[in-house]
């Protein structure tokens, strides 16, 4: 394993490890959803069926107390004509009592009189009445019932679709928590490379540091830069920036401290490494990093000719 490995891949393996348990948890958590949803739909199916059950029933029921009405026109008045003609004991009755009627016409010499026939039109049509009024009655619960089963079927439709919206919900906010905790890992490995970079590039503020601040050492020190590839080096993570010397081609060398690190350290400032030698300068994750062996190697050339003459 090369020292860049080591260097940096503690913290890569790291953010890996945990981006993979994340997506895990994403795909599980969808699959979740999924269980969840399935199972609201069959509780849903199982709780709709005795409605279902009795909805033909109420429809019919609904259906005929319409035809009774009139409010389903001239067909609908037939056919509830017939019903009420065909209602259980209406022609049992209807007959028991013109038997009655003519017999006691015929016992008292009326058979046949208007008083008879009057007698007879009287009776039917109390008892058309009377079926009529009845029918309507039995028919009134087949209204409510129609009422509740729709009622019914509605709020366990409702209940259903509350409770996918918060499984949908829930789903949306463990999607949105495992892709920041993905986001933060990738961030927390960039900036711990970032550290651990520039720990070994300053030697704890000093060793390296001195060598890249002294003039009479531009060689060696770029030298060492060249092997350590691009170091966050964004004025944006930094402050209390200070000029403490420069290279040999002008390039000034600071200190400063990371932003929320107590460690003093010593190198360049990407953002004037950029207007210079931007070959040098790459864009990490939104911040500017430096190619020390590249950004120093004029001032290593420089350095050389001065050191010959």
């Amino acid at each position: 394993m090369s020292f860049l490995s080591n260097l940096f891949g503690g913290a890569n393996q790291a953010s890996q490890e945990q981006t993979m348990a994340m997506l895990a948890g994403l795909q599980a958590s969808g699959q979740n959803a999924t269980t969840a949803n399935t199972d609201l739909t069959k509780a849903a199916a199982s709780a709709t069926a005795p409605y279902a059950a009795l909805q033909p029933t109420m429809a019919a029921g609904t259906g005929a107390l319409g035809n009774v009405l009139g409010l389903n026109g001239p067909a609908g008045s037939q056919s509830a004509l017939a019903q009420l003609q065909t209602t259980p004991g209406y022609q049992f009755s209807l007959g028991a009592g013109n038997n009655a009627i003519n017999a006691a016409g015929a016992a008292n010499g009326t058979l046949g009189s208007g008083n008879q026939q009057t007698a007879l039109a009287n009776y039917d049509q109390g008892l058309a009445q009377n079926t009529y009024s009845n029918y309507v009655t039995q028919l009134q619960p087949y209204l409510t019932g129609a009422e509740n089963v729709a009622g019914g079927i509605s709020g366990v439709a409702q209940n259903l679709g509350n409770q996918q919206a918060g499984v949908e919900n829930q789903l949306t906010q463990n999607q949105l928590g495992l892709l920041g905790g993905i986001g933060n890992a990738q961030a927390s490995a960039s900036l711990a490379n970032q550290a651990q970079s520039q720990n070994w590039l300053t030697g704890g503020g000093k060793a390296i540091g001195g060598l890249l601040s002294s003039p009479t050492s531009g060689t060696v020190g770029s030298s060492l830069m060249s092997g350590i590839g691009s170091i966050f080096s964004d004025e944006r993570l930094k402050e209390d920036i200070q000029t403490v010397g420069e290279l040999f081609d002008g390039t000034n060398i600071y200190r400063y401290r990371y932003k929320g690190d107590p460690v003093t350290r010593i190198g360049v400032m990407a953002q004037e490494v950029q207007e210079t030698n931007p070959d040098a300068v790459t864009d990490i994750g939104g911040f500017l990093a430096v190619d020390y062996g590249k950004a120093t190697n004029f001032a290593s050339e420089l350095g050389g000719l001065l050191e010959a003459a």
